[in-house]
């Protein structure tokens, strides 16, 4: 079948378009595998988009990984809106971890390994040539994300977009925490390594780990989260669920104050499920559209 001059034309303004960067065609995912500084292996799912916007890097909540649906509809919004995204799978201390952990495995693995671990991953999406690199994450993921950004990020992180952004232990009680917090510095003075069953983010009493293991995690405070949050030498967005009964209106407001750019989804919960899932999707375009 023969085209036509106007279809030839179409053609050549799809493909003129095309290598401005000012349309993308959606990339395919890779599942990449690479050595990380622990010498244990890490996966991530990788797309190559459009050189002429951000790279995004996205990170996953507390033990899940890139597959948790919160995070996977993100990945698959940006990719076909032509960004790059990658989205590791923080290891956790499991050799190319492609599943999540409960919570009554053994923990090993601690903040500091995941920081190390977010560095390497925002280096290597440096390396394929991004030269600006926003990061994306989810609950944990965007608490791991902004102790990140709040310590010597990489010259090329330009900014951060938090969703349901949480401390570590938001979902428990001042008393049980306190308790739980001595315990754990007695059991690391005393140079214990044993399992302890801990209470830590939604893990109830069951989250099993040395001691030092616990307090890398939980000394991440609401004050704590605060003061890295007025570190941050460059934009923070954070985006909440007006429905997520994790969290009070105290919390909202003091993210606010600390210079975040608040955007409060009416109805939506933690995850942002259902009809609320467009809402999450709008304001990812519209900040990084502004952004530009």
């Amino acid at each position: 079948m023969s085209l036509s001059i106007r279809h030839i034309s179409l053609l050549a303004r799809l493909l003129a378009l095309l290598q401005l960067g000012l349309i993308a065609l959606p990339s395919q995912a890779a599942i990449i595998k690479e050595k990380l500084p622990s010498g244990l292996y890490g996966v991530a799912d990788y797309r190559a988009g459009s050189k002429n916007r951000p790279a995004v890097m996205v990170l996953h909540g507390f033990l899940t990984t890139f597959n948790f649906n919160t995070v996977f509809g993100a990945i698959e919004l940006l990719a076909e809106n032509g960004y790059t995204v990658l989205a590791p799978n923080l290891s956790l201390g499991i050799n190319a971890r492609k599943q999540g952990l409960p919570c009554d495995a053994i923990h090993t693995h601690t903040m500091e390994q995941d920081l190390e671990e977010t560095a390497f991953w925002v280096n290597w999406l440096v390396k394929q040539g991004a030269k600006n690199v926003v990061l994306i994450g989810h609950s944990i993921g965007s608490l791991i994300l902004l102790a990140y950004a709040s310590d010597k990020p990489h010259p090329a992180v330009t900014m951060l977009i938090a969703t349901s952004m949480s401390f570590a232990n938001n979902f428990n009680s001042d008393a049980e925490i306190k308790k739980q917090l001595r315990t754990a510095h007695e059991y690391k003075t005393k140079g214990d390594k044993s399992l302890y069953p801990y209470t830590l983010s939604y893990c109830k009493g069951n989250f099993l780990a040395p001691a030092e293991v616990y307090l890398s995690y939980s000394k991440w405070t609401k004050q704590r989260v605060l003061a890295a949050l007025k570190r941050i030498r460059f934009p923070v967005h954070i985006i909440m669920g007006g429905a997520d009964k994790r969290f009070d209106k105290q919390w909202l407001d003091q993210l606010s104050r600390a210079g975040a750019n608040m955007i409060i989804v009416p109805g939506a919960n933690h995850f942002f499920d259902d009809q609320h899932e467009f809402d999450l999707h709008d304001s990812f375009l519209t900040i990084l559209e502004a952004g530009k």
